[in-house]
């Protein structure tokens, strides 16, 4: 596996702790793998590190980079590819927003022949939105190969729990776990415990 993209639904969903999960579960199968950013909406930032690429380093210890301010951040991409490493993308905003060039994350994805993620919330209608989201990125060309539930309240019912597993039924995406809410302040070691709930496809 190459390179893998992950996007939320929009701002605000957990896409920065999931993607974080998703770097620590590879990086514990033996990967060598790198975070990415290809492009960020906030504008240019004065330390890369401080944005989600910091967070996800401070979670998982892996260094990462933000290719934001690279003038072609997708061949870098495939340049890290060519090394031996697996690039985890993570995207910006909501997984419709032009980026690059007025491409979406989902039309990266599909130009890199990478595998998408999809991270959800998990409040009122997160169902339908998360069910739009997939058709939307298979519409750009992405495979979208599975969603994550991002924020799960510390007192959410079974229920809730298994929510998203009606995306899953309904578009026939794997259901790869969700994540607590408020796990992007938790410290490393606590991380690496809450990342035990996601489960990715053993090929990965």
């Amino acid at each position: 596996m190459g390179v893998i993209v992950v996007s939320g639904l929009s701002t605000g969903v957990g896409k920065t702790t999931a993607a974080a999960a998703i770097v620590a579960v590879l990086k514990a199968r033996g990967r060598d793998v790198v975070p990415v950013k290809v492009a960020r909406l906030q504008g240019s930032l004065k330390d890369p590190h401080a944005g989600d690429i910091g967070t996800i380093e401070r979670l998982t210890g892996i260094r990462g980079l933000d290719l934001s301010d690279d003038p072609n951040p997708l061949q870098r991409v495939r340049e890290l590819v060519a090394e031996g490493k697996t690039v985890v993308v993570e995207g910006s905003g909501a997984l419709s927003i032009p980026l690059l060039a007025n491409k979406t994350i989902a039309d990266i994805a599909a130009e890199l022949g990478a595998p998408l993620v999809v991270v959800s919330g998990m409040a009122e209608g997160a169902v339908s939105l998360a069910v739009q989201a997939v058709r939307f990125a298979r519409m750009c060309g992405a495979d979208v190969v599975g969603v994550v539930g991002g924020k799960l309240p510390s007192n959410a019912d079974l229920r809730t729990r298994l929510k998203l597993m009606e995306v899953s039924n309904s578009t026939g995406v794997d259901f790869f776990g969700s994540l607590p809410d408020g796990i992007g302040a938790s410290e490393p070691e606590a991380f690496w415990r809450y990342i035990k709930t996601v489960t990715l496809p053993p090929s990965w």
